[in-house]
């Protein structure tokens, strides 16, 4: 056959079975309908039926994973002592004291954290001039204000010796408001604790002048139990705005060992931000709660949220924290990308080494 009578048979042959797949139904079912015609009709009705009542595709749901990225929070030095202690059971503050301008948007997260800048203790005797001491009802404050998680691996945990931080750790347990970190008193302790949040597991570490092997080794280990490793450290020189190159390279060393996030305290005063590996050293909060800080740029603080997934950190923002007389947080401004840095201040001629 030649190839313009082919090419012309096979258009016929189509055309005739478009014809029969949209011919009506009732007729291949009429009377005079062979059984053959009704059988092929059938068949070809259900197909189309089936094909334009499958669904398309939907992506595959990893079993355990969180349908939207957790929100959480950190905030820097929470001190409820010194003028905050004298008020915190004063009957005439504010019941949310000193947390009231702030709580709504702390109660907000997944989970919020803080570094408790004090002892929460009756015992113990000074081992420093001025010994951080906030009352027994500081814990039951915090968790009303929204605290999940408070780091208690800093310079003030031993401010009243192991007695007293002893005590703070029972008062903590107590009011159920766990904590993280340890001491020289606990220090068989692992450092982290693992929370599942919408099923994420994520591993909170906290570090105080650890030694960097071990803390390299336990973010390795923390990575072992969860999705998400974030490390709380008190680190760097107070009220020096620019991180130490310890702190660097730290912060470096533990990305490096698997940390998605590195979040530091202890300064006093908001430091930069910087990135590794595509990760997130964020180098200083500065303060939250702190009364009678006079110091340039100590009444500054940042509240930082980081959304997470299993992939790590997908979001991070800063909102500015203005700190009155009385050591009372306010948010200022609209959340940046960037922590909210004091303008012209000038590393002190002379810090003191924690």
């Amino acid at each position: 056959m030649a190839p313009r009578a082919i090419l012309a048979a096979l258009v016929a042959t189509l055309s005739a079975l478009a014809s029969a797949c949209d011919a009506p139904a009732e007729a291949a079912t009429s009377p005079g309908a062979s059984r053959a015609q009704q059988g092929a009709s059938q068949v070809a009705t259900t197909e189309r039926a089936t094909l334009l009542a499958a669904p398309a595709s939907a992506p595959e749901l990893v079993p355990g994973a969180p349908s939207r990225p957790v929100r959480l929070g950190f905030v820097g030095d929470v001190a409820l002592a010194l003028g905050v202690a004298s008020s915190l059971d004063d009957p005439d503050a504010p019941p949310a004291y000193p947390f009231q301008h702030v709580a709504e948007r702390l109660r907000s997260y997944d989970l919020l954290v803080g570094n408790l800048e004090c002892v929460v203790a009756t015992q113990g005797q000074p081992r420093v001039p001025i010994p951080l001491t906030a009352p027994p009802s500081a814990p039951s404050r915090l968790l009303d204000a929204g605290f999940d998680l408070v780091s208690v691996a800093n310079n003030h945990s031993l401010d009243r010796g192991p007695v007293a931080y002893r005590e703070t750790l029972a008062r903590l347990d107590a009011a159920g408001l766990a904590h993280v970190g340890h001491t020289y008193v606990d220090f068989d302790r692992e450092p982290w604790v693992v929370r599942e949040l919408g099923g994420l597991r994520l591993a909170i570490v906290g570090h105080h002048n650890r030694d960097p092997a071990l803390a390299t080794r336990d973010v390795e280990r923390a990575r072992s139990e969860a999705d998400v490793v974030i490390v709380f450290i008190h680190w760097g020189e107070e009220f020096t705005p620019e991180p130490t190159r310890e702190q660097r390279r730290m912060g470096r060393q533990l990305v490096e060992a698997g940390a998605h996030a590195v979040v530091g305290a202890h300064a006093h005063v908001v430091q930069p931000v910087e990135e590794h590996l595509g990760r997130p050293i964020v180098h200083g909060l500065g303060n939250f709660v702190f009364a009678g800080m006079t110091r340039p740029g100590s009444r500054t603080g940042a509240l930082l949220e980081l959304d997470v997934d299993s992939t790590g950190v997908v979001a991070r923002r800063f909102v500015e924290v203005a700190i009155d007389e009385q050591g009372t947080p306010r948010l200022v401004g609209e959340p940046t990308v960037d922590p909210p840095l004091v303008a012209g201040l000038a590393t002190p001629p002379r810090t003191r080494r924690d």
